[in-house]
């Protein structure tokens, strides 16, 4: 009966540790299955780029966020509610919105927005832009790479002005009269033009003017005065240094023409008033003083000599007279130079005739290799 008795009891403990070993198998694979069945993986879009993330479903959008390294700040942006729990989304996007300043009209605008091109901020704000405005930085440029964004408005206007043309000064030689005296033959007078200039203004600032064109509607007359430049020379002498009793420089070069009886016995050197008119440019306007008001300037001089064509004014081009200047210099602006002693008038442009330089008009080749280029001391008469 006892022996019964205890098979019986090591039977219902068999059985007991059995139900304990199933209990702790079922228990230990119910965890693991719920594990996986409570977990969900959720796409994020951050700034355009897609990234996979797990969490469980009964978790919110921000604490997934959290647990993932990503921090919402008050400038940014989620297209779902970060309370949302997973359970109920797949996706979520956040975007950083993008913020700084729009220069426009005279006006400062502060943005904040999601759109992503200055393009689209200029719409979002109904900002239009004219034929020849422009945008800095340009419309396609990502507003990631810039907070500051300026509209510069471009404006051309043709104007039409009235424009003193300046006289000239023509010196004439007058052997007959005392050295140093002058005598004015003939008064100067000021012409008119007509200027029509395109002129570029950004933002209501000139920035450029460009002439069109220029019609002369009264020319001006010279101012001619007559004056002795030199003592009156013996026979001999004014064979020898004036060019103009030979016609040819080889005459003047050589020493033979000195020791010839020939041109000593000629009358016409005696008789022929040209003999003593030493070949001066007429409008060499020679002066030891600035004119008042004139602005000094340091400008850079280089030289040109004939092409065979008229300046960029119209006229021909003359020696001591006629110098080319940038735009910025109108026709007929008067230029003192001490050191040449001479005044010279603005007549022409040149490609290379940039703001600060002068180009000398002279007679020959070898004067201007001879001149070179210079920085000179100036005086502008506007």
């Amino acid at each position: 009966m006892e022996e019964r008795q205890s098979k019986n009891s090591l039977k219902r403990k068999r059985i007991l540790l059995r139900i304990c070993l199933v209990s702790l198998i079922v228990t230990f694979i119910t965890g693991i299955t719920g594990t996986f069945a409570f977990a969900k993986e959720v796409t994020l879009k951050i700034d355009g780029t897609e990234t996979t993330v797990r969490g469980r479903i009964f978790e919110n959008v921000q604490e997934i966020l959290k647990n993932n390294g990503i921090v919402l700040s008050d400038d940014d942006a989620a297209n779902i509610e970060t309370e949302t729990k997973i359970v109920g989304a797949s996706a979520a996007a956040v975007n950083q919105k993008a913020t700084g300043n729009l220069a426009v009209d005279g006006e400062i605008i502060p943005y904040e927005t999601d759109v992503k091109t200055v393009e689209e901020l200029l719409l979002e704000n109904n900002i239009k832009l004219g034929d020849l405005d422009r945008v800095e930085p340009s419309k396609t440029t990502a507003l990631s790479e810039t907070n500051q964004i300026t509209i510069i408005r471009v404006e051309i206007e043709a104007k039409s002005t009235r424009k003193v043309v300046p006289f000239s000064s023509e010196i004439r030689d007058n052997p007959a009269m005392e050295i140093g005296k002058k005598q004015l033959v003939q008064p100067g007078k000021n012409g008119v033009s007509y200027l029509i200039e395109n002129i570029l203004y950004e933002n209501n600032v000139e920035v450029k003017r460009e002439t069109v064109s220029e019609e002369v509607v009264t020319p001006p007359i010279s101012e001619i005065v007559e004056m002795a430049r030199n003592e009156p020379a013996d026979e001999t002498s004014m064979v020898v240094e004036t060019p103009v009793v030979v016609k040819t420089p080889v005459v003047k070069e050589t020493p033979v023409v000195k020791e010839t009886p020939i041109v000593k016995e000629t009358s016409i050197v005696k008789e022929t008033p040209i003999v003593e008119e030493t070949p001066v440019a007429p409008t060499v306007e020679v002066t030891d003083t600035a004119p008042l008001g004139a602005v000094k300037k340091i400008l850079n001089f280089t030289a040109y000599t004939a092409t065979g064509n008229a300046t960029a004014s119209g006229v021909m081009p003359q020696a001591n007279h006629t110098i080319a200047a940038w735009n910025g210099l109108p026709f007929g602006t008067k230029v003192y130079v001490p050191t040449l002693g001479t005044t010279f008038t603005v007549e022409d442009r040149g490609g290379a005739v940039t703001e600060g330089i002068i180009d000398v008009y002279m007679g020959t080749y070898n004067q201007c290799i001879q001149f070179g280029r210079q920085n000179l001391e100036a005086y502008i008469s506007y």
